[in-house]
């Protein structure tokens, strides 16, 4: 016979956010994770975060799913702006010049997106008409699974959708005055309905100057194609003047040494515009090389495509915006890429490796796979202080593949509404690191270390530490309404085991997760691959969905692990569970906190398949579910002791309608 005490479950609440003013400040701000130092800041489409609108207020689906439009906006509401008069206004916090708004159109019938104008005020005054398009975004990929499903531009019933929002920038013409208000508006007279994420403002820095570049130079005058330039300009810099440059091919770097600066991000543009319709030119976009000593700085670069693969066939990858091993001692810096099938993808495929690439305040968003890979044979590379936004694969990867990918750092980077795997990936490697992060509003998973790919296996120590994850996780369903691509249930943070190699030694220390919409951390093997030696340190949970744990061994797992101070509230109890009798879970439960109220407690005892209750009031309703919510069982008091017959061996949830348990029945 067991017996469990029910204790009070609180019901997860959003965090309310820090304002000044009406911005928005992040939890994990105050603990330095995350892109904290960014130049801009964030005002929300939301009711408590706004002075004023008028529109259809798209508030977070309850119960959640996939499905609605806001599922993939930030914090999971937005403002429709359905009809002319419709708007949304905030007071400026800070001084700013440069405006990027996060949007959503609905897609055509045929995939290629529809067009509208809202216009910008400021004070009295308009300051802008911003185009917006949602020609880039709505990848669609089938519900029914299939080996792989990969996503694609054309619309159709048997079909979910993913990607639904995009960004555009743009550069005001004059600065919007702190303690200014300022507003979108829909006036066009279009039936298309416009809506609002949040718009992000900033005040941008001079543009740099030709003048400016000390040593030898070459300034760029559009005259001359820019490989030609470039490639004759080893060691020396080559300056891209404001404007935007069409750039027909693939931008292949041979010259060591040479440092191509743009006036900034704001200022210069690269637009890659082959098409990735065509046999000939799908893969002709973004920039390679294999070279020592390269510096890229100060543009922006974007792109014609549209999609992830060209005839949706991953054998006919359409560009990552940047590619190649980047030689030794490279660096990346003030650059922006969207719309590319990936961000970044740093490999010595043409066999120079990577070593000591540096990345550092770039912003890879609205891209169809990964934000940025550091693949085989990258050794030592660091990208820090840098914005994934709206990826659809894994924001921040190392994959060590090939040859190993070892002591590289992901840290002090912010990755928000990645739709599709994780916001941060580690696939086996030796020593490599993510720390000092916030993630956000992930459609899957937040964080996951797995062996789920072929590659070098894990060697040294794996560390994780200093992380935020906040709204991650998903419970497993129908795909496009829950889980994963294929449905499968998806934890906040996961270390699992397999398909192709094992995981060993991975470090977690001073974790956050919050909000999670599934198991908060969870560890499990596929194939038999096991997890072993993992560490897991300072864990706090906080709001854990269904009645999931904080912390949860799955069946399917094998190894071992350990625990050390783990804190949980506004989730089940007990915080930590093992369901595998094949994996070794230790720690020093005195160090586990649940945080509960003082309400008098239910004492349950289960014999075989029959529950009994003692401390219930006449009238309650002890109900039993099903791991996946629906009804089992219930039964009324009438009463002190009542009972209830459970329909089968198995796991069930019991409830009193405000607090609840977890019992197996056998």
């Amino acid at each position: 016979m067991k017996k469990l005490i029910l204790t009070i479950i609180m019901a997860a609440a959003s965090q309310t956010p820090a304002l000044m003013a009406q911005h928005l400040s992040f939890p994990s701000d105050g603990l330095g994770r995350g892109y904290h130092d960014r130049p801009w800041l964030r005002y929300e489409a939301e009711p408590d975060l706004c002075s004023d609108w008028q529109g259809e207020m798209l508030l977070p689906p309850v119960p959640f799913s996939q499905i609605p439009l806001q599922a993939e906006a930030s914090r999971r509401c937005a403002l429709t702006l359905a009809s002319d008069g419709d708007f949304v206004e905030w007071k400026c916090s800070r001084e700013a010049d440069g405006l990027s708004l996060r949007f959503s159109l609905p897609d055509s019938s045929d995939g290629s997106g529809l067009k509208g104008t809202i216009a910008l005020y400021a004070g009295n005054d308009r300051l802008a008409d911003i185009a917006l398009d949602s020609y880039w975004a709505w990848q669609y990929t089938s519900v029914a699974n299939t080996t792989e499903k990969y996503p694609d531009n054309s619309p159709a019933d048997s079909k979910f959708a993913r990607m639904r929002f995009d960004e555009v920038y743009v550069r005001l013409p004059r600065a919007i005055a702190e303690g200014e208000a300022f507003r979108l508006v829909k006036e066009d007279g279009s039936d298309i309905p416009y809506t609002v994420d949040f718009v992000e403002l900033e005040k941008i820095p001079a543009p740099v100057a030709f003048d400016d570049i000390e040593g030898e130079k070459v300034l760029f005058d559009g005259s001359e194609a820019l490989a030609t330039v470039i490639n004759r300009s080893a060691g020396k810099t080559v300056y891209i003047p404001e404007g935007e440059y069409n750039v027909p091919r693939r931008l292949s770097i041979t010259a060591p040494g040479v440092k191509v600066v743009g006036a900034g991000m704001w200022y210069t543009t690269l637009i890659f515009n082959a098409s990735s319709d065509s046999r000939s030119t799908y893969s002709q976009r973004g920039i390679e090389s294999y070279c020592d000593g390269l510096v890229l700085q100060g543009f922006s670069m974007n792109t014609v495509n549209n999609k992830r693969y060209y005839e949706n066939n991953p054998a006919y990858q359409v560009g990552k915006a940047l590619q190649g091993s980047f030689g030794s001692g490279s660096v990346i810096r003030d650059v922006r890429a969207d719309h590319f099938e990936c961000g970044g993808w740093i490999a010595d495929y043409a066999g120079a490796a990577s070593r000591g690439l540096t990345v550092e305040y770039c912003r890879f968003r609205n891209n169809y796979a990964d934000g940025f890979n550091l693949c085989s044979g990258t050794t030592g590379a660091r990208v820090a202080h840098c914005s994934f936004r709206n990826n659809g694969d894994d924001d921040m990867a190392v994959w060590s593949t090939g040859n190993v990918a070892a002591d590289n750092i992901y840290e002090y980077n912010t990755a928000e509404n990645n739709w599709r795997a994780s916001s941060c990936a580690l696939y086996g490697g030796r020593s490599n690191s993510a720390r000092h992060l916030y993630i956000a509003d992930p459609m899957e998973e937040g964080l996951h270390v797995t062996g789920e790919f072929q590659g070098t296996g894990f060697e040294g120590v794996t560390s994780v530490s200093q992380v935020t994850v906040e709204r991650a996780g998903i419970k497993g369903g129908t795909p496009g309404q829950h889980g994963g691509f294929w449905g499968a249930a998806c934890p906040a943070v996961h270390v699992r085991g397999g398909y192709f190699i094992e995981v060993s030694n991975v470090e977690f220390s001073d974790i956050d997760i919050l909000d999670s919409g599934y198991r908060a951390f969870g560890i499990s093997s596929n194939s038999g691959k096991p997890v072993t030696g993992l560490k897991i340190k300072n864990l706090h949970v906080d709001g854990v969905a269904d009645n999931e744990w904080a912390l949860y061994v799955d069946p399917s797992a094998v190894g071992d692990g350990s625990y050390e101070k783990v804190s949980a509230e506004n989730c089940t109890e007990p915080a930590i569970g093992n369901g595998s009798a094949r994996f070794s879970l230790s720690g020093d439960d005195s160090g586990v906190c649940n945080l509960s109220d003082d309400s008098p407690s239910i004492s349950l005892t289960v014999s075989g398949n029959t529950v009994t209750a003692t401390g219930m009031s006449n009238g309650d309703v002890l109900t039993a579910f099903y791991p996946d919510g629906q009804v089992a069982a219930s039964a009324v008091a009438s009463g002190s002791p009542v009972s209830l017959i459970l329909p089968g061996n198995g796991l069930y949830i019991i409830s009193d309608g405000s607090r609840t348990a977890k019992v197996a029945a056998f």
